[in-house]
């Protein structure tokens, strides 16, 4: 896995107020009844999703994420965009949303961390949906009010441990132990897979993204202690996220050479097996390979996975660098064009085709 990651990493992601600030103290809040709080749970499961990661068609990831924020996109349908912690999809090409709904969505890795130093855990995932899907509000990020938080207070988590039997699993309410810059710690139970999900205080306001759960401190065991990501940090660094959002064409690729020398079933080990490369592409070619096409930007639906390209608005490209190149700067009203292998199934033989993508 280390070689596909280090080869996925490098690869080329070419896609990829009004209000004065105020306070919320839970504190003074009355606390719901049984019944009122079994219905705000299930108010809140319905936009808690969980994320399901994707290198190529190999599910590799599982982690949680909450419907913030939509946009409407066209044809009455909407954008979506989910909170998730960035190390639920690092190195995924695609995430599979589960809703409470029902439905599985395709999501794009859409904002995330660019430079090596940004060590915030925080990640975007954005689908597409004519479905619609209520949003539970970042009050920092779409209010500009921040939360105040106390030590003692009681909060609970929504999300998917281990297996996607535990699909919306809800945690037992636990308080916040310790409060800092950083995290707040707390003792709802949260467990792999809760990674990304959301963190409520008792009366249902989102406070935090599970990101760690804390299991060893120097040498001892710890029990029942997590920590998530606190919105107030979380909506700056959406914000951050959003700002580094630029035009992008919405694929990803790898070198023909490259990709072709992979050993699947070592690598990838059980999810590997019968995997061929030249059921996919010519032998003797060059080029790159598309192994995504985010579903959600202007590629999609012109160029699929596993296409070979081979030219570039006219130009040769046989790796990374030369596409970069042929390419220049995306940019808004672009149009870019491409002549790909791409393997037909109702002949079984390899097509050469010229195809035209335009940056909106």
């Amino acid at each position: 896995m280390k070689k596909i990651f280090t080869i996925l990493l490098a690869s080329v992601l070419i896609l990829l107020t009004g209000c004065l600030p105020q306070d919320v103290d839970h504190q003074i809040r009355p606390k719901p009844t049984e019944l009122e709080y079994q219905a705000m749970v299930e108010d809140l499961k319905l936009s808690t999703v969980t994320l399901i990661g994707y290198y190529m068609e190999f599910q590799f990831s599982l982690g949680s994420g909450m419907i913030f924020d939509k946009q409407p996109s066209k044809d009455g349908m909407y954008y979506y965009y989910v909170i998730t912690n960035n190390h639920v999809v690092q190195s995924m090409t695609h995430v599979i949303v589960r809703t409470q709904q029902g439905n599985d969505e395709v999501g794009d890795i859409y904002a995330f961390p660019i430079l090596e130093t940004d060590k915030d855990d925080i990640a975007i995932i954005r689908f597409e949906s004519a479905y619609d899907y209520p949003i539970i509000p970042i009050l920092p990020y779409h209010d500009n009010q921040p939360i105040k938080l106390s030590i003692g207070q009681h909060v609970f988590a929504i999300g998917t441990p281990i297996q996607l039997d535990n699909f919306n699993l809800v945690s037992n309410l636990g308080i916040i132990s310790d409060l800092n810059t950083f995290y707040i710690s707390h003792t709802a139970n949260i467990n792999p897979g809760n990674s990304g999900g959301p963190l409520f205080s008792y009366d249902g306001t989102f406070i935090g993204i599970n990101t760690q759960r804390v299991e060893v401190v120097d040498g001892e065991t710890i029990y029942l202690v997590g920590d998530a990501i606190p919105a107030n940090k979380a909506a700056s660094i959406i914000r951050t996220r959003i700002k580094e959002v630029t035009p992008k064409l919405g694929i990803v690729i790898v070198p023909y050479d490259e990709f072709v020398a992979i050993d699947y079933e070592q690598d990838f080990g059980e999810k590997g097996e019968g995997f061929d490369p030249y059921d996919h592409l010519p032998k003797d070619a060059f080029g790159v390979v598309i192994i995504e096409v985010n579903s959600t930007r202007p590629s999609y639906g012109i160029i699929q996975r596993y296409d070979l390209i081979q030219k570039v608005n006219g130009i040769e490209v046989k790796n990374n660098t030369d596409v970069m190149n042929a390419l220049g700067t995306i940019e808004s009203g672009k149009t870019y064009q491409f002549e790909v292998v791409r393997f037909n199934e109702e002949t079984n033989a390899f097509d050469t085709l010229q195809l035209e993508v335009v940056i909106p």
